[in-house]
C-alpha cells in the first residue's frame, strides 16, 4: 500500500511539473484569449456578469494580428477619457460584441473610429464622438444592461446597436435570465460556483485548451444524428423552437432598449452584423456540405433575414451591413480567416455604409 501510495504521489509531482511547463510556455509564446493578458481586460459584474474593466491595457498577438488594447475609465474601449459634453458636440454609441470591440485591430482603425472621422469631414456646427461600447461575448440582453449601467451616463444623441445574426439569437435565450429580478439563493450559489470555475479554466491556458478540444470531440458526436448546432441553427431551414424565441426576446429587449435611450434624449438605430460565410463564397460551402453530412440544410441568409423581419416591426432605423459587404467583394480580405471578425478593409466598408445609413436616415446633419 505504501509503494502503491508513493508511486501515486510521484504521478501527482510529474503531472503537476509537466502542466506547470505547459502552462508557462502557453502563457510566454501562447495567443489564446485565456491568456491572463486578454483576460485582464474584463472585471465581474453584479448584473450583468462581466464587463470590460476600467484603466486595463494590453497588447494582444496573434498569427493574423498585433494590437494594443486600452480600456478607459469609463470602461469602453478608447485611447481617451471621455470627458463632459462639449456644446457642439453629439455622441453616437455603438452597442453589440466582439466584432464591435475589435480587439483584431487598432482602435485608430476600427469602424467606429472611421466613422467619426467620416461625420466630421468639411464644414459644420457639430462635432460627432462615436464611442465603442462593443463588449466580447454580449448579446442583446447584455446590451440592455450595459445600457442602463454604462452607456446611458454617457450622455448619447444616438445609440446604434449592432445584432449579430449569426448568434445573437442563441445569446438572446441563454442570456434571459439576466433580465429577471431576484433569484433563489440556490440558483444564486450554484452560478456562483460556476462563474468560479469558468474562471479557473479562463485563467490557465493548458485547461482553456483543453476545454476547446473537449467542446470539438462532443460536438462531433453530437452533429451524427442531429441538426446543426450554434451558432449555425440560427441558419437551419428548420431551425429548432429555441432560435424563434431567442429573435422575440431580442425585439422585447431592443425595444426597451430604444425607450429607455428615447427617455434620455437619444435616438436608436439598428445594425445588422451578417457572418463571414454569408460573405465568403468559400467559406460558405465548406460549412453547408458540414451542415448537410449531418443530415441539415443551411439556407445562407436565413438569419439575417428573420432578424430583418422580426425587428422591422420596431420601426425604428436599420441598416443591413450584407449588401454593402457583398457588393465589396472578393470577400475573404473582408474577413480574418482564423477568427472570422473584420479585417482593416472590412472595417473601412462597413464605416462607410454606416455613415451613408446615418446621413439618409437623418440621424446626422449633412455636410
Amino acid at each position: 500500500m505504501r509503494s502503491r501510495a508513493r508511486r501515486l504521489l510521484l504521478f501527482a509531482v510529474i503531472l503537476l511539473a509537466w502542466f506547470a511547463v505547459f502552462e508557462a510556455g502557453l502563457r510566454r509564446w501562447g495567443s489564446s484569449e485565456a491568456a491572463p493578458a486578454f483576460q485582464g481586460l474584463f472585471t465581474g459584474d453584479p448584473v450583468i456578469g462581466y464587463r470590460l474593466k476600467p484603466g486595463a491595457r494590453t497588447r494582444f498577438t496573434t498569427s493574423e494580428f498585433d494590437t494594443w488594447i486600452a480600456i478607459n475609465g469609463a470602461g469602453v474601449r478608447d485611447d481617451e477619457e471621455i470627458g463632459p459634453k462639449a456644446p457642439d458636440e453629439k455622441r453616437i454609441v455603438i452597442l453589440g460584441d466582439s466584432l464591435v470591440l475589435s480587439v483584431q485591430v487598432p482602435f485608430d482603425r476600427t469602424f467606429g473610429e472611421l466613422l467619426e472621422r467620416r461625420l466630421n469631414e468639411g464644414s459644420g456646427t457639430t462635432r460627432y464622438r462615436v464611442i465603442n461600447a462593443g463588449v466580447q461575448g454580449y448579446g442583446p440582453v447584455e446590451a440592455l444592461l450595459f445600457f442602463r449601467r454604462v452607456v446611458q451616463h454617457l450622455q448619447p444623441d444616438l445609440v446604434l446597436v449592432s445584432v449579430f445574426v449569426g448568434n445573437d439569437a442563441e445569446e438572446a435565450v441563454t442570456a434571459r435570465r439576466l433580465l429577471d429580478g431576484e433569484r433563489p439563493a440556490t440558483e444564486v450559489l450554484s452560478e456562483g460556483l460556476a462563474t468560479r470555475l469558468r474562471r479557473l479554466v479562463r485563467r490557465s491556458m493548458v485547461l482553456q485548451v483543453l476545454r476547446l478540444r473537449l467542446v470539438a470531440v462532443t460536438d462531433r458526436f453530437r452533429s451524427v444524428s442531429g441538426p446543426p448546432e450554434p451558432p449555425l441553427q440560427s441558419y437551419a431551414a428548420r431551425p429548432a423552437p429555441r432560435i424563434g424565441e431567442g429573435i422575440r426576446i431580442t425585439t422585447e429587449v431592443l425595444r426597451q432598449l430604444a425607450a429607455e435611450a428615447e427617455a434620455a434624449g437619444a435616438a436608436t438605430g439598428i445594425v445588422l452584423m451578417p457572418a463571414r460565410f454569408q460573405i465568403d463564397d468559400a467559406d460558405y460551402g465548406r460549412l453547408k456540405e458540414i451542415v448537410r453530412q449531418t443530415g441539415g440544410e443551411l439556407v445562407r441568409d436565413a438569419a439575417t433575414e428573420r432578424f430583418a423581419a422580426a425587428l422591422g416591426e420596431l420601426r425604428l432605423p436599420m441598416i443591413d451591413l450584407l449588401p454593402p459587404l457583398r457588393r465589396a467583394l472578393p470577400g475573404p480580405d473582408l474577413f480574418f480567416q482564423e477568427n472570422v471578425h473584420l479585417t482593416l478593409r472590412g472595417h473601412a466598408v462597413v464605416a462607410g455604409a454606416l455613415a451613408d445609413f446615418l446621413r439618409e436616415e437623418r440621424l446626422v446633419e449633412e455636410r
